[in-house]
């Protein structure tokens, strides 16, 4: 009996992960790119945010500037909530030594910061 409750955790969490990372994989795998260059590629990327990409489903938009990477939702991705993709990204990065912290802005995006 013990066994099939632990199954049975065990699974629904998976599944609750499995949600997390589908729905916001292109936003992690953009937002991976650009912390992944930083130190390797680039000391840091411009104050102007020109190397700014829509992820690949369209739902964000992830901009480099200096140490910082913002990500704004596009308008049409509107079940999802800053604090959701603030939870999402703050568990994602939890570990990774570039990221100091993930936080809400009070204009309404979300900042990963990468300063040393």
């Amino acid at each position: 009996m013990m066994a099939i409750m632990t199954l049975a955790i065990t699974t629904s969490c998976s599944k609750d992960e499995d949600e997390i990372d589908s729905t916001y994989h292109s936003l992690f795998v953009t937002c991976d790119y650009f912390i992944d260059m930083l130190d390797t590629v680039y000391k840091r990327y411009d104050a102007f945010g020109s190397k700014a990409k829509d992820t690949s489903d369209g739902k964000f938009t992830v901009t480099p500037i200096g140490r910082l990477i913002i990500v704004k939702k596009k308008t049409y991705a509107s079940s999802i909530t800053y604090s959701s993709i603030e939870s999402a990204l703050k568990s994602h990065y939890s570990g990774n030594r570039k990221v100091n912290n993930v936080f809400h802005n009070s204009g309404g995006t979300i900042t990963i910061d990468c300063r040393n």
